[in-house]
């Protein structure tokens, strides 16, 4: 028997992990970070340098993996990574301070660089990567469902979710652009010179058609009655997946642990 359009909208994962309950994974999300700033406050070694985020970032691709959700993870991890290499070159090299650690030829790593340099770049990779998972293990029909379940009012609820959407669509109309250009001839491939002249005249068409799909989606919502003051009904209904409990419980433990065992270092 074929199944009907409120069926079919419905979102069923086998995975219990990445079925959690949108405001648990947040929960998940924010602990993490706890743990994250109070592991950054742990130096290892005499120069005072974080070492102890590079073991914790571990978690994320562990959650990734666990999730089923890796391969959809592994790109924005790669850019997380990017970023946090870039930020190690800039902050060991050329930001001076404190006593100098080794120098070779022209370049030189001091202290206050390379402890700078450690903490910030993992501090990001861990926060940036946490938000990876939560992102990609969670489809944004959920997010919007349960900020409304949660009392949300539900035009704030869709201002989000709709800024999430936009990123997204931006990101596919500046690729079809970008192939329509160099359809026509236009070098859009080499240096970043190349590329930066290629991409500044596809802003204007790509700005344009973001506010005429704007205009379109403002229509469309009206024809569905989302300003009609009233209860509102949701043919999408949000499940649960039974392990929100076990993994808050897990999540707050964990984090209990982590502050236990710095004040227990601090008082050492």
């Amino acid at each position: 028997m074929e199944k009907s359009y409120t069926e079919k909208i419905q979102i069923h994962k086998g995975n219990k992990l990445a079925a959690l309950y949108p405001s648990t994974k947040l929960l998940v999300v924010c602990l993490y970070i706890v743990c994250t700033f109070i592991i950054g406050t742990v130096h290892v070694t005499s120069v005072g340098l974080s070492l102890l985020l590079i073991p914790w970032f571990i978690a994320v691709p562990v959650l990734c993996i666990a999730s089923g959700a890796f391969r959809k993870c592994i790109k924005a991890l790669k850019a997380v990574a990017v970023v946090a290499a870039i930020i190690i070159v800039v902050q060991t090299f050329l930001v001076p301070g404190g006593e100098l650690l080794m120098r070779f030829g022209f370049i030189t790593i001091y202290e206050k660089g390379l402890k700078t340099a450690v903490s910030l770049s993992f501090m990001i990779m861990n926060i940036a990567g946490i938000f990876v998972w939560l992102f990609q293990t969670t489809e944004n029909r959920e997010i919007a469902r349960a900020m409304e379940a949660s009392g949300m009012n539900y035009k704030a609820a869709y201002v989000f979710t709709s800024t999430l959407q936009m990123i997204e669509i931006l990101s596919k109309n500046s690729k079809t652009i970008m192939n329509a250009q160099k359809a026509r001839g236009v070098e859009t491939e080499g240096n970043i010179f190349v590329r930066a002249k290629a991409f500044f005249p596809s802003l204007v068409p790509l700005i344009l058609g973001a506010v005429i799909s704007s205009e379109e989606r403002v229509l469309t919502l009206e024809a569905r009655g989302f300003s009609i003051q009233g209860e509102k009904t949701h043919l999408f209904n949000l499940e649960k997946s039974g392990c929100e409990r076990k993994t808050a419980a897990a999540a707050i433990v964990i984090t209990v642990l982590v502050l236990a065992g710095r004040i227990a270092l601090w008082i050492i």
